[in-house]
Parts: structure tokens; sequence; C-alpha cells
């Protein structure tokens, strides 16, 4: 956006009068900007009438007057970003204030909430974190997993209510034997892009789906025409329908991987498609040619908060004299972390922290520590006893600060309801090689970004401590991290597990890469039997989830209180187990028609 000649003029005066407080005539002024004073005159009217300055006239031949300049030039640069913000133009009103971060977070925060524009809904939500992979079929955390589901289709989709597989670019499908089954698309479903999709682009995401361990049986994937899909599989697999429902069997265009930064601005045919995504905000719009319901909101955007890990310092004071108190819309636990709630330091977005109002859940899954096989500690059962024994979850909470204790439940197993233990047997501590100052030295993954983990890893550094061991800590990204790509003793992680959770568990166990290495103790062979196993059905998920815990490879930690506020006139916002909401049943009353 352009200076105007009127912002230049105001500039001047700024220049000419740094104490914004002066005694003067409007003959004075007229001089300085060299003009009439007729014109002088009525320059001061507009930018009275636009807030700028303050304009106490004295009549008479000669009579001081007086001039009151209200605006700094920093707030007419926030003015001027805020009428970019509210025509929906983040990139140029982040352009506009040079990437300053404190004045961005500023601005931004008092956007955060519902609007309607020229009928349109907006619904802005705050989050800590900037989301630039969103690529189905690679390794993804939960606030990605639930968006690439708004993003892109499947051939099946679970239902929310049930937690069976239903109908989604398949309208139906069926077997001809127990190793093949035909999967019959929707005519005229289009990409995000216009492009129209066809078996063309199934068959290419499955055959890259087949690379991954939970979908190694898929030995063939075929087109019949352009719109039948035939899977073939090497062993049989009844569960196959709610298998395709996973977010690395979601269809992407053939030709995706050709297509420049696919996995910030993906292409999928769902009920949302990405506007824009940087290191501001992710703008989702929703799809018109959507071949299901359309969206009732309009805009999707999350903003994030805070926008630099580092705590940029806040404004000036009078950067902010004009922003609004900040009404979000909707509020998510994941959008901060809980010192942050707790302190206040945040009721500008969350409420005050005794505002328990919305929604709220154990989390369904939680923190876990992993002790990687391939570290030489692990090797005994015995040593494995004792890092449970030393960090355990009654040990590491009474470390937390009281506030935020009743956010976290000590965790039995990966689901609330299901409890297990360890083998009893002798705990021993491991024989340590590596040293550091005289003490024993273990070393802690765990995946940058997250507002949490900090926390837990430091105070597992105290309990170390106590037996004279240095935890050295690894932060690592998340793809990184979920491939267990790095050397360390111990991982440090969180997972939730979406509708139907019972089977969500047994695909996290036998999917995640990161678990491969070490749930099943480095046995290849007892791994791949649980597979097989898992696709007859013969093996259920709390049965697997029993045997590696028994054997101490994993031990769980946690549950977190999930919670969701918004706003009285939102509607079918409801929290699922991913801690979000789904966009495509929310939709706000107009304020006209609150009463």
């Amino acid at each position: 956006m352009p200076v105007t000649r009127l912002e230049q003029h105001y500039l001047r005066l700024l220049n000419y009068f740094p104490s914004r407080d002066i005694t003067t005539t409007l003959g004075a002024l007229a001089d300085q900007l060299c003009c009439t004073k007729r014109h002088m005159r009525s320059l001061l009217l507009r930018m009275q009438d636009a807030g700028w300055l303050e304009w106490q006239a004295n009549a008479g031949r000669g009579h001081q007057s007086r001039l009151i300049l209200r605006c700094s030039e920093q707030q007419l640069l926030l003015a001027k970003a805020e009428h970019l913000l509210d025509d929906g133009d983040i990139g140029s009103a982040v352009r506009l204030l040079d990437n300053q971060q404190p004045l961005v977070s500023a601005l931004l925060r008092k956007k955060l909430g519902y609007s309607v524009r020229q009928d349109r809904q907006s619904l802005r939500i705050p989050y800590y974190r900037t989301m630039p992979h969103l690529y189905p079929g690679t390794p993804l955390r939960r606030s990605e997993a639930h968006l690439v589901k708004q993003i892109f289709s499947g051939l099946t989709r679970i239902n929310p209510q049930s937690g069976r597989p239903e109908a989604d670019l398949a309208h139906f499908w069926s077997q001809s034997s127990e190793l093949k089954w035909s999967f019959h698309l929707r005519p005229a479903v289009r990409f995000h892009d216009g492009k129209e999709l066809t078996s063309k682009d199934v068959v290419a995401s499955l055959i890259r789906s087949a690379e991954l361990p939970l979908f190694s049986h898929l030995r063939q994937v075929t087109a019949q025409g352009s719109l039948t899909v035939v899977i073939e599989l090497s062993q049989p697999d009844p569960q196959l329908p709610l298998l395709l429902t996973d977010t690395a069997a979601l269809i992407l265009p053939a030709d995706h991987a050709s297509r420049k930064d696919f996995a910030v601005r993906p292409i999928g045919s769902g009920p949302y498609f990405v506007a824009e995504n940087d290191q501001w905000h992710l703008r989702m719009q929703a799809f018109d040619d959507y071949f299901g319901f359309r969206g009732l909101l309009d805009d999707i955007e999350v903003i994030v908060w805070p926008l630099s890990e580092q705590g940029e310092a806040a404004p000036p004071a009078e950067a902010t004299a004009r922003l609004h108190p900040v009404a979000p819309a909707a509020w998510l636990s994941s959008s901060l972390s809980d010192i942050e709630y707790t302190s206040g330091m945040a009721a500008g977005l969350s409420g005050p922290p005794d505002d328990v109002s919305g929604e709220m859940f154990p989390e369904k899954g939680g923190y876990f520590l992993l002790c990687d096989s391939r570290s030489a500690y692990w090797k005994k059962p015995e040593h494995r006893r004792w890092i449970r024994e030393v960090l355990n979850p009654y040990a590491l909470i009474q470390r937390f600060i009281a506030p935020i204790r009743p956010f976290w439940i000590p965790a039995g197993s990966l689901l609330p309801d299901w409890l297990h233990y360890m083998d009893d047997g002798p705990v021993t501590i491991p024989p340590f090689t590596r040293q550091s100052e005289g003490c024993g030295q273990l070393t802690l993954a765990y995946h940058l970004q997250h507002p949490e983990f900090a926390m837990l890893a430091c105070e597992m550094q105290h309990l170390l401590q106590q037996h004279n061991i240095t935890l050295t800590l690894l932060g690592l990204e998340y793809q990184q991290w979920a491939r267990g790509d790095a050397e360390a003793d111990l991982w440090l992680g969180t997972v939730n597990f979406a509708v139907p959770e019972s089977w969500h568990v047994g695909s996290w166990l036998l999917g995640m890469p990161l678990l491969k290495h070490s749930v099943s103790g480095g046995d290849r062979q007892r791994f791949a039997g649980w597979q097989q196993q898992w696709r007859e059905q013969t093996l259920g998920a709390k049965q697997l989830t029993r045997e590696v815990i028994r054997d101490g490879w994993l031990q769980p930690l946690f549950h977190h209180w999930m919670r969701l506020k918004g706003p009285g006139q939102a509607q079918g916002i409801h929290l699922n187990n991913l801690g979000w909401f789904d966009f495509t049943r929310a939709w706000m009353v107009p304020p006209a028609a609150d009463n």
C-alpha cells in the first residue's frame, strides 16, 4: 500500500514537531507545508477525522492554537497494516511492518476471533508454531494429521460416531477373493486446482503408500478405466477399508512430487484448500467444488502465536495503544504451554486460568518414553526396569509446579482406560561406559517446537542427576525424530489416537518408523509376526500394547487434559481426539440473529 499524500503531510508534521504537543498558528503550519492556509485547514480536518491529530483552533488574528499529534509513525504504520489485515492480506501487512515480529504479533492478536465480512464467516485460531509440512504419507504431528484430513480425501473415511469406515472418494467397494478388492470412484471429483481426479491419481498414491510398513502387503494396485481401482494383497486383510482411512492413504494428484512446495501448499480434493501458508499464518478456504457438503465456515485461519520461540519483546505501549482486547473464537489446549496458561500470560487469548468453560477430556494417548534397542544400556530387562523406576510419572509430576499438575494424569497404558505393567524382576542400574566428569551419561531425543517437552526433559535431568547420571538433551526436527534417525538412548514423545482408538493404537505401534527400531527389542522377525497377526485379527491392539509395555521398551508417562473453548455464537465446534474440531461442521450464528 503506497504512502498517500495525506500521510506524507502528517509525517512532515511529525518531523517538524517531535514533541507532538505544540502551540502554533494556522499560517505557521501552512508555511511549513508550503501550502495556503485554506488548504492547511482542510488537511488538519482530514487528519483529525482519521484520528491522527487534534487541532484546537483559537479564533483571532495572531492567536496561538494547539496542535496535538496523536499518532506516531509506528502507529500510522500499524493502522495501514490493520486495514490490509481486514482485507485478508496478511502478507502485505507483514511486509509493510518489515517483518517486525513484536508489531506483527500485536496486530494479529487483535484480529483473532470470529468475523463476518461480506457474508463470509471467518474463524482465526491462535497456535504456537507454523505448519510447513502438510504432506500425507510422511510423519505427521497430531495437528497436521487433523489438517490433512480437511485438505485431502481418501477412498474411505471414518464415521466419527460409529468409528467404522464409510464411503469417501470410493462410493462402493467389494471383494472378489480374500486378496483382491475393487474400489469404485465417484465421478466428477475435482482437485483444488480444478483438475479432475481419476483412478491414475489413486493408483499413484497407493503405490507410494505401499512403501510404508502398514501398507507393505499391497502387492499390486491397478486402474480399470478412469473410475475403478483394483488392489491385490500379499496376505488377507479384512480391515483394508479401515486401513485406507489412514492419513498415509489420502489421495494426492499423480504429479504431486513435481509440484513446487507441495508440503507447504498442498493440492487435495477435500472440503478445504490451503490459500496461504507462511511463518505468520495458515489460511484455509472452503472448496466450493467439494463433492460432499461444502464447509459452513468460509475461512479458517491459524495465526502463529507466539511468533518467536525466543520470546520477542513486546512492542512499545504507544504502538499498541489503539489495539483492542482479544476475544478469540476458538482456543485449543495445544495453542500454548500449561505454564503460559496458568500464569495468565495469554489470558487475552484463552481467558483467565480459572475459566474452564468449553469441552475437555483426557487425551486418548499421551506422553511416552521409549528405550532405544540400539543402545547398549537396555539389552537386559533389569536395566529397563531401572529407568522405568527412576523416570516414573509419579516422580516426575511431583516436580511440576503446582498450578499445572491438574492438567496431567499419570498413565498406566497408552489409553486412559487401559492398565499394563512391566514384568516384575530384578532392578539394576546399567554399567555406564560413557562418562562425563565421573558421571554416567545418557542421551534423550525429543522433537523441537513442543510447548511441554523442554519442561519434561529438564525434570528428567534432575531425577537422573540424583543417581549421578548426566542426561544430554538432543532436540530434533519432527521428521528426523519420527524416523528415529539419531543416536540416542531414550526418546521422549507424545501421540494421540483418533477414532477408533484401539485400531489406531495398533497401527501406530506397527507403523511408526521410530517404534520399529525398538518396540520388539530389535527382533525383526517378532515385529513381522505382529504385523501378520494384526492383519489376520488374531492380535488386538490391547494385547500388542501389553507385550510392548511388559518388556519395558515403551513406558507411558502422562495423559493430558485436552481443552477447547469457543464463543457463545459457535455451533458444531466439538473437540476431537486430535485436539481440534471438524471444520466442515462448525458455523457461527450471525450477530443479527443472536436474539
